[in-house]
């Protein structure tokens, strides 16, 4: 697949400056986070975040990630990836 994510320092600078000024204020943080650009999940997967969250495993050494619909009744896991502060991506057990 290749898709020009049209994302990162050199599409958004503006952005990229605030968030390493940000970094620069709160170094403790800065090592524990990432930026990652969204568009493969949202405009060629179609995933709508308010209907559906990935929950991801290791497997035989990689990150295997599935897109599943929302239900509170599902046990949840440790969330690791958060988009308008609601979580987005899980492990359910490391």
């Amino acid at each position: 697949m290749n898709t020009n994510a049209g994302c990162g320092p050199q599409s958004d600078p503006e952005f990229f400056d605030a968030l390493n000024k940000l970094f620069a204020q709160y170094p403790e943080a800065a090592d524990k986070y990432a930026v990652k650009c969204m568009t493969v999940e949202l405009d060629v997967l179609k995933i709508d975040f308010r209907k559906q969250l990935g929950v991801s495993r290791i497997e035989d050494g990689r990150v295997i990630t599935e897109y599943v619909d929302r239900d509170p009744e599902r046990s949840a896991g440790d969330c690791c990836a958060w988009r308008h502060n609601e979580c987005i991506l899980e492990w359910p057990e490391l």
